[in-house]
């Protein structure tokens, strides 16, 4: 009787032990996603294939089967800009902080040097007969300076946003009749390589507006940025299905982030995305040791922020057969989540059976505040299936304490993993009563 008693005991700790670990062994997986060594995930250094490497022993060590069966991999390459090296730049001799007081865009030019600050009316700018005239008339000065629009002055909503439109809509301009645009702002704007694939020929910076100061400022720019094909893959794994193996489930989450602006400023992406690619491997370990009736997939996708190229490259490759998958489960953004989470494209005719069963079983065992619903959108990699014909449906937290969007203060220090264990396990109870027979 006693060591039946024992037995029960332990059996139980045993239990409750493992569901705390899963929070632990996730932190775990964030911290080592989001450490110095792997260089923000992005595609300076090779952080992503670092990332990428990672993954693949996490899958190894779960015992799962290589996907395509050889090494886990699924390369493809797509032209994007790497900003390694010096960043830096001074106004009047004095250094500013990299980040704090100012950035460089993701596909700004390279540049090292120093000039002068020619100042531009916001309303000049922003009308194509008044900047021509202005380019006539400052020729010769706009090949020995930068020109500078103070953004931060503005204070008509309007004439903002026309602004920005028109700097954003330089991007892919040539022979433009000046090298280097510099935008006073009031704090530097979030970082994006969506549109970071195609040649830029001049320099894009923004800079605090209050350090720009008198009439007469000398500025030294110093970045090197490169224009290169990078070779990078998806990693991807199988469990078997138990009775249907013929009908699939995609279980996915992307590994990279932005990488480092320079060898100063590296972007942890915690809540974007390690937390998502750690909940895709608590899974997989769930999932290892209980599979589910169906087959389940596991792909952490790479080239999500230079948009969306790992999906687009999976959901467009014909030997996937993704004829056979019943449902693609997108996991991005997984901090917090004190008010519940969100399912974008849960009302779709082939993936609203799934959400409802999340939603019943949450009322049955009242797991997370509340789950909401939004139509679909190209917002993350569940969308290139969606294109395809696949039922497919994106999951992020709401609330609670997260690291910011694209910035460099989203670590784990800065992030609440305090409804990951609920949500995680909501997910695999959804799942496994989505595919049960």
């Amino acid at each position: 009787m006693r060591k039946t008693i024992v037995f029960l005991f332990l059996s139980v700790f045993s239990f409750y032990t493992a569901k705390a670990q899963d929070s632990i062994r996730a932190r775990e997986h964030i911290n080592e996603l989001c450490s110095a060594r792997m260089h923000g995930r992005g595609y300076a250094y090779m952080g992503d294939s670092i990332a990428a490497d990672y993954i693949r022993q996490q899958f190894k060590l779960l015992g799962l089967t290589p996907y395509n069966g050889t090494d886990y991999y699924d390369h493809y390459a797509f032209p994007v800009y790497s900003m390694e090296g010096t960043v830096a730049m001074s106004i009047n001799g004095k250094e500013l902080k990299a980040w704090d007081d100012f950035s460089f865009a993701p596909y700004s030019h390279s540049v090292n040097g120093k000039f002068r600050l020619l100042r531009l009316d916001p309303k000049t700018f922003t009308d194509e007969v008044k900047f021509k005239r202005f380019c006539t008339r400052n020729k010769r000065k706009l090949e020995q300076s930068v020109l500078y629009i103070d953004l931060a002055s503005i204070d008509d909503k309007e004439t903002r946003n026309k602004v920005k439109a028109a700097y954003n809509a330089l991007q892919e301009m040539n022979g433009l009749p000046f090298k280097s645009l510099m935008i006073g702002v009031d704090e530097t704007p979030v970082w994006s390589f969506s549109n970071a694939h195609t040649h830029c020929e001049h320099v894009l910076c923004f800079v605090k507006s209050t350090l720009v100061n008198g009439k007469r400022n000398k500025v030294r720019l110093e970045c090197a940025n490169e224009l290169r094909q990078h070779h990078t893959r998806n990693v991807c794994a199988i469990v078997e299905g138990t009775r249907q193996s013929d009908s699939v489930v995609i279980i996915g989450a992307h590994y990279d982030h932005l990488g480092q602006m320079g060898d100063k400023v590296m972007f942890p992406g915690c809540h974007d995305n390690a937390s998502g690619t750690a909940a895709m491997l608590d899974m997989a370990n769930y999932f290892k040791t209980h599979p589910l009736p169906y087959t389940t997939v596991f792909v952490a996708f790479s080239g999500e922020e230079a948009g969306l190229l790992g999906s687009l490259h999976f959901a467009g490759d014909k030997r996937n057969k993704l004829d056979k998958v019943k449902l693609m489960l997108n996991i991005d953004l997984m901090c917090g989540g004190d008010d519940g989470f969100m399912m974008v494209n849960s009302q779709a005719d082939n993936t609203k059976t799934f959400y409802d069963m999340l939603v019943d079983i949450n009322k049955e065992d009242n797991m997370v505040k509340e789950i909401r619903s939004r139509p679909n959108a190209a917002n993350s990699d569940h969308y290139p299936f969606t294109q395809v014909g696949v039922p497919a449906v994106f999951i992020y937290t709401l609330g609670g304490r997260t690291g910011g969007y694209h910035s460099p203060t989203d670590t784990p220090e800065n992030a609440s993993l305090s409804q990951y264990n609920n949500i995680v396990k909501l997910l695999i109870h959804g799942l496994e009563r989505f595919c049960k027979p």
